[in-house]
């Protein structure tokens, strides 16, 4: 399969949201993979992806998230971040770090919070 920049950039984005409290959990693995179902991102596009990004750091993986966010549409970027909102409530408990990656991020590529906010009723709820 051919590389997707918004499959890319949601997949480097969700994975970084899910390790910002330092821990991930079996119910942080099924919601990626639930996304992933959702976006008709197959298993072995993921488990690529999975590859290249095991080698990564969290700055390189950030840099490589944000640089392909900026490539995707006005609704791609919405809808990531509409995954990334929703994904760091799946586990219970949001952390600290998890908000202000999601509220600088959103800030970067210019989506106004409030209309994730506003629009995230329009997803499916995470089912793990």
């Amino acid at each position: 399969m051919e590389d997707n920049t918004y499959f890319d950039s949601l997949l480097y984005l969700t994975h970084l949201i899910v390790y910002a409290d330092g821990v991930f959990d079996d119910t942080e693995k099924s919601a990626i993979k639930y996304i992933c179902q959702q976006e008709g991102i197959d298993d072995t596009y993921y488990q690529n992806f999975l590859a290249i990004a095991k080698g990564l750091k969290e700055k390189e993986m950030y840099q490589r998230g944000t640089s392909l966010v900026e490539e995707c549409s006005e609704n791609e970027k919405l809808r990531i971040f509409i995954w990334l909102y929703k994904i760091s409530e799946v586990d219970g408990k949001v952390h600290v770090k998890e908000v202000r990656f999601l509220l600088y991020s959103i800030k970067k590529a210019g989506i106004d919070f409030e209309e994730v906010k506003e629009e995230a009723h329009r997803l499916p709820q995470i089912e793990v």
